[in-house]
């Protein structure tokens, strides 16, 4: 894996592509050094206070998740819950959207695009689909507009659970 900065600009090569993020909104010093051989990324903050310098830790989970996103890739399963009407998935355009169709007995189809390096899937059991890519942001974005697209208005929300739900998350290489 290589990682590069350049002016708060963060930038992670690795075999599954490349990932670049910009924490110029971040008063950090973000470099990579050579300690005994080894590449790190330092990140300093400079007269932080209390409220400030957990953006260091924020920032180093960021840039691990980039790291982890190039090398493993991230996963997350989505299992369709319904209590009467079954809802049915469809993935079109290889990947790049999803349709939802019969929620809550509604004829209106929805129609979900994947954000730029995310793909959803089918899988051998209907009501589930996986959604994967290499930023873990973009995955996390992706299942929230899917779970949030499908919520029961004018309803007991207590009572009428259907939906869309994130199962299980995690990598695509264990």
């Amino acid at each position: 894996v290589e990682v590069t900065v350049k002016a708060r600009v963060v930038t992670v090569k690795g075999p599954r592509g490349k990932l670049e993020k910009s924490f110029k909104h971040v008063a950090v010093d973000i470099r990579v050094v050579t300690m005994k051989g080894e590449k790190m990324v330092v990140i300093e903050m400079w007269f932080g206070n209390y409220k400030n310098k957990p953006v260091v830790r924020s920032v180093a989970s960021a840039i691990q998740n980039m790291v982890d996103g190039v090398t493993k890739g991230h996963r997350c399963k989505m299992r369709a819950a319904f209590a009467h009407f079954p809802i049915t998935l469809t993935v079109l355009n290889k990947g790049k959207t999803l349709e939802i169709r019969n929620f809550v007995g509604e004829k209106h189809v929805k129609k979900i695009t994947m954000l730029p390096g995310c793909e959803v899937k089918e899988t051998d059991n209907k009501h589930q689909i996986i959604i994967e890519g290499i930023d873990l942001d973009g995955v996390a974005l992706t299942c929230a507009t899917i779970n949030q697209s499908l919520k029961v208005r004018h309803k007991d929300n207590r009572k009428f659970l259907d939906g869309i739900y994130v199962s299980e998350q995690g990598s695509i290489d264990k």
